[in-house]
């Protein structure tokens, strides 16, 4: 049995979540706002560093490789931001993340699956559909952002490898997690700067500081998921944490004033309730 208050930490971190990808949706040049976020994290983490102490030698390789996926995803999710609309994209992403882990797990790792992980499978290839489903050629998005999403979300079951691995070298995953935040900050600002150049100081203020705090969102969101599953099971936080799907599709409809359509909205639902079900089983 969760208690109540982490229950309600854990599904304010998802609402963090959701929030801060919906502050790199509604910048201009999502590139942008995806560096300034990164801005606002690596300082955060450097502050705390030198009271983290460095991870041992046997988590460094996995931080490496971690901050270079971070990157890639990173500019991955900025550019499904670019051409689709926040209520496709990020349902996708965080989505079929789980979907890769639970495939890689069972390929490459040689588990077995229940029947009930196989129902939620299906029912989330299902759920996928409707939310990649365009009401009509002129909703204000294009399939680019399907190919961003997907690979996102490839990225994002890549990186959950890396860091499940790399938080259990460490042996302590909170100095993993601040070190992490802190390394990839700087590649993903090095590469937007290279590709944006003088656009990047020319950012509107009022985007600028949405970034920043988009950053210590993420941060914090983190963190809060961190704390959760050493006071409840995994399983559980895991499968509460989906819930940032539906805060997704709620930011979506009534903040960035999308209108996804009672397909894609229903799809949603389902999403989240197949990934909380796969995550469970």
């Amino acid at each position: 049995m969760i208690a109540t208050h982490v229950l309600l930490a854990v599904l304010f971190a998802a609402l963090l979540h959701a929030a801060w990808n919906a502050a790199v949706k509604a910048q201009s040049d999502p590139l942008i706002g995806m560096a300034w976020m990164s801005v606002a994290s690596g300082v955060a983490a450097g502050l705390a560093v030198p009271f983290t102490g460095v991870p041992v030698a046997a988590a460094w390789p996995y931080l490496l490789v971690s901050t270079a996926i971070h990157t890639i995803y990173n500019l991955l999710l900025a550019m499904a931001y670019r051409h689709g609309d926040f209520s496709r994209v990020y349902p996708i992403a965080r989505g079929g993340a789980p979907l890769m882990v639970t495939f890689v797990s069972l390929v490459f790792l040689r588990e077995e699956l229940g029947d009930l992980a196989l129902i939620a499978i299906g029912l989330i290839l299902l759920a996928i559909l409707g939310v990649a489903w365009r009401r009509t050629t002129f909703e204000a998005t294009d399939d680019r952002s399907l190919l961003y999403a997907g690979l996102t979300a490839c990225s994002i079951c890549a990186y959950t490898i890396a860091d499940g691995l790399g938080g259990r070298a460490a042996g302590d995953p909170i100095a993993y997690a601040v070190w992490l935040f802190f390394l990839d900050a700087w590649p993903t600002i090095g590469v937007v700067l290279w590709l944006r150049r003088g656009r990047f100081l020319q950012a509107p203020g009022r985007g600028i500081a949405q970034s920043l705090t988009g950053g210590l969102l993420s941060m914090l969101a983190y963190a809060i998921v961190i704390w959760a599953m050493v006071h409840a099971p995994v399983a559980v936080v895991a499968a509460l944490r989906e819930s940032s799907i539906l805060f997704g599709a709620l930011i979506g409809l009534f903040v960035l004033r999308e209108r996804p359509g009672r397909v894609r909205i229903a799809a949603m639902v389902l999403l989240a309730a197949a990934v909380a079900l796969l995550r469970l089983a």
